[in-house]
């Protein structure tokens, strides 16, 4: 019976697993996607071809092709390389490597050498760090019920095994809401393969389902977050703003 549980338990994981939003391995990782945007922009934004960027001390055009072209397969650039692309793209330096952490580069302004930044006032809230994502209370009770559902049970029946789904999608979806609100209230746009990565939350119209209609709201707002839809009555607009002050971004 012991037995049992640690299969049941072992196979509800699996499936927590093939629900994650990068588990799919024949996509190119997003620290990878993110880095090739912000590169292939800023030294489009230069002016600069490959070579030139080169000359200016950046990688060589072979490994700058592979970091703006990357592939499922493409290992992660060495920190020597992204420092080079520091010095060529004109950015802070850590920049390169902050990409691969899904946050902005830091352009240096013409003049201004990367430690003369003068502190101004206490550090804002930064809303593209994400090593902390909010999770909505209802979804956390979801999780914590099956958890302990899963817990008495001596296998995963199949009713469970759906809403073991059901929750790792309600779970990808409140990331995924989250995600895209902190880059519109940065005043970011969306990356190109954020909108790949969050199809499964974009998608317009919903099954039957019940638990699905009740989240039908969540995912318009995300489709409008995306660009995706249009906020006729500001409804959308105005529960971003509620989210911008709840959460203290850009605060003084």
């Amino acid at each position: 019976m012991a037995r049992n549980k640690v299969l049941a338990t072992e196979t509800a994981l699996h499936q927590l697993r093939a629900a994650t939003l990068y588990g799919v391995s024949d996509e190119i990782p997003p620290p990878l996607a993110h880095l090739a945007d912000a590169v292939k922009s800023r030294r489009r934004g230069l002016g600069l071809t490959r070579e030139a960027l080169r000359l200016a001390g950046g990688p060589s055009d072979s490994t700058l092709a592979r970091i703006e072209n990357p592939e499922p397969t493409t290992a992660f650039p060495r920190p020597s390389t992204l420092a080079r692309l520091d010095v060529a793209l004109t950015w802070e330096p850590g920049s390169a490597a902050s990409c691969l952490d899904l946050k902005p580069p830091r352009p240096i302004s013409r003049g201004e050498a990367p430690d003369e930044k003068a502190v101004k006032g206490p550090p804002t809230v930064d809303p593209l760090d994400f090593a902390h994502v909010a999770v909505p209370a209802e979804v956390i009770r979801e999780g914590l019920d099956l958890v302990q559902r899963l817990s008495r049970s001596e296998r995963v029946e199949p009713a469970l095994s759906r809403e073991l789904s059901v929750f790792a999608h309600h779970l990808g979806a409140a990331h995924a809401t989250e995600v895209l609100e902190r880059f519109v209230a940065a005043g970011k746009t969306v990356p190109g393969f954020l909108l790949t990565t969050f199809g499964p939350y974009l998608t317009e119209g919903v099954s039957d389902d019940e638990v699905d209609t009740r989240k039908q709201p969540d995912q318009e707002y995300r489709r409008w977050l995306a660009g995706l839809a249009v906020d006729d009555d500001g409804r959308f607009h105005d529960r971003l703003q509620q989210k911008i002050r709840a959460i203290g971004y850009f605060a003084d």
